[in-house]
């Protein structure tokens, strides 16, 4: 085991840097590294989805521009048949035309159910055009010096298979299955667009078209999105459609179940798997055809070591030149030792007299920051007995603010009631003065009935008096009269007792209403008293929460001032340990000046 003590000055530098540079160099490296391989995944999975959907789109594009030419074809021999404008001539030169001006179709057909089209099937049964049966059958092939016309039922074709039925019964667009056809001596992968035409909700007839898939197959092999990337094209039905393996053509997909089972899920998923040639990233891109719920894959293969080719010679690249600085830092670092060498004997003489010099200096230091320390710990203490108290006064003046605040409402509320204590007395006062009215009335009705039996008892006087002129005759009217007379009385002295009380009673209700109008006077002094009692109290208590205010922010400023001085407090004591530390700093550099003088 190396003994560090017995190592030279030179040794001692030079060896600590050089292990320093070297974990620091590796961790860069290794950091470095891990990052890029980390880049170089996320980089390599972006690439493969961009160019997965970028080629998956140029295929739908394709198969779509199919799909919707066979359904305006199908509508238009629709809208000839609804209009009883069908051409048999005219058909097959339309369908002619569109052959020639699309490339990448092979062929064009049309097959009607019997008498669907004209009803005319009889008329032309085998005539030029047409088959025995004279049905609508024109079908034009693409050749290499030009085109060629025949019917869809022929030698070659004796039966209508499911590229006719299917659509037919479907009553919707369908893609046929990839098939292989050969053509002019040569295999051609190829598949069909089929659309039915609907006459009334029924299907009459259906409209294909052959598509050559010869330059899907030259794109799907251009798919490269690494040098050694594979491409396949699969069909929803799991059929191989175009890939790097010829021979595999047109028959079942071969691959780990995990793929198998992503193409099946008809969904865009990112796979890591191990392979033939080692560990492959292998992306599947579902390609949605048309309207007609058929969803082809496609899946591109690349091997990790071809994506992470550059990452490994970004990290060989690292690993050699973190080797070289690491000679260089080692050759530069024993140099400056070297001379670093002569230098510290210079200097251990001039560190040795700064070293007593700041030893004198720390003292001192150590000195006044003692007594820092002692002021500061009791400026601290009257500071906590000052805020003490103020936090008291700030207790005492909160509760009367509270009790001021509690006078000022109790105040309004005997305003409140003062004004409504107010508001009664001049109800009082106003039924007084009704009732003094009513009793003036009473009294005038009493002197009416004093009047009354005043005139009753003359009016019996006179009677009386016409009785006895009448002698005999009149003395029942006399008897009569008497009566009268002594009702007529006793009305005129039960009137005339009335009266008295009646006047009484005017009397009272007057010295009432005198006595409630002198009450309404003093509330309504009282109330204005009440007022300015609680407009005084409603400034006290103002005045008080503005005390209470003030007075918590000298308490704030104060616990504050007492936050201050306590860090002094612990400052001062810090400038103390501070102090103490410099000194055995001093101290232990006084003999390190010591021990490299004795070894330089």
């Amino acid at each position: 085991m190396l003994n560090f003590q017995k190592l030279s000055f030179t040794q001692k530098l030079t060896i600590p840097i050089a292990l320093v540079a070297f974990v620091t160099l590796g961790g860069i490296a290794t950091f470095t590294a891990y990052n890029n391989f980390q880049e170089a995944n996320r980089n390599a999975e972006l690439h493969s989805l961009e160019v997965g959907q970028r080629y998956a789109g140029l295929i739908k594009a394709g198969l779509d521009k199919s799909f919707i030419q066979v359904a305006l074809i199908s509508q238009q021999l629709s809208n000839e048949i609804q209009e009883k404008v069908q051409d048999r001539k005219r058909m097959r030169g339309g369908l002619l035309e569109l052959l020639k001006s699309e490339p990448t179709y092979f062929a064009i057909w049309v097959a009607f159910e019997p008498n669907a089209y004209d009803g005319k099937d009889g008329e032309y049964a085998g005539k030029e055009f047409h088959e025995e049966s004279g049905r609508v059958f024109p079908w034009w092939v693409r050749k290499e010096n030009g085109f060629k016309y025949d019917t869809v039922l022929n030698q070659d074709t004796p039966e209508l298979l499911d590229w006719y039925w299917a659509p037919l019964k479907a009553k919707k667009s369908i893609l046929v299955d990839p098939y292989v056809e050969p053509v002019d001596g040569k295999k051609i992968v190829m598949t069909s667009v089929t659309h039915p035409v609907m006459l009334a909700g029924v299907a009459v007839g259906v409209v294909g078209i052959d598509i050559s898939l010869n330059e899907v197959k030259e794109m799907v092999n251009q798919i490269k999105p690494y040098e050694n990337s594979r491409s396949y094209l699969v069909s929803d039905k799991g059929i191989l459609v175009a890939g790097p393996d010829e021979d595999k053509m047109m028959e079942k997909f071969e691959a780990a179940p995990e793929v198998v089972a992503a193409v099946a899920s008809q969904k865009e998923i990112l796979l890591k798997l191990k392979q033939d040639r080692g560990e492959e990233q292998i992306l599947v891109t579902p390609i949605s055809i048309y309207k007609d719920g058929q969803t082809w894959s496609l899946v591109i293969e690349t091997p990790t070591k071809t994506i992470l080719a550059k990452a490994f010679q970004d990290l060989f690249l690292q690993i050699c030149l973190s080797i070289v600085g690491l000679v260089a830092i080692g050759v530069v670092v024993f140099i400056v030792a070297l001379r670093s060498q002569k230098e510290i004997q210079s200097v251990t003489a001039t560190l040795n007299g700064a070293a007593q010099e700041i030893v004198g200096s720390v003292e001192g230091l150590n000195k006044a920051g003692s007594e820092l320390a002692t002021e500061s710990t009791k400026a601290a203490a009257s500071i906590e007995e000052t805020a003490a108290a103020v936090e008291e006064i700030t207790a005492i003046t909160k509760q009367n603010s509270i009790n001021a605040q509690g006078a000022a409402d109790l105040s309004g509320q005997s305003r409140d009631l003062a004004q409504k204590s107010e508001v009664q007395v001049a109800a009082l006062s106003t039924l007084m003065a009704g009732m003094s009215a009513s009793s003036k009335k009473i009294e005038e009705i009493i002197n009416i009935i004093d009047e009354i039996a005043f005139q009753t008892n003359l009016l019996a006087l006179n009677a009386s008096v016409e009785a006895a002129r009448a002698g005999d005759h009149g003395k029942g009217f006399a008897v009569v009269a008497e009566a009268v007379r002594g009702l007529a009385q006793r009305s005129a002295s039960a009137a005339k007792d009335i009266n008295t009380l009646i006047s009484d009673s005017v009397n009272q209700i007057r010295k009432g209403s005198q006595t409630v109008a002198e009450n309404e006077a003093i509330m309504k002094e009282v109330a204005e008293s009440i007022s300015r009692v609680s407009i005084v109290n409603s400034e006290i208590a103002s005045a008080s929460r503005q005390q209470a205010e003030g007075i918590e922010q000298i308490n704030a400023a104060i616990t504050r001032l007492d936050s201050t001085i306590q860090n002094n407090a612990m400052e001062s004591k810090n400038i103390v340990s501070f102090a103490e530390k410099i000194l055995e700093n001093s101290q232990d550099m006084e003999s390190t000046v010591s021990r490299l003088n004795r070894k330089s």
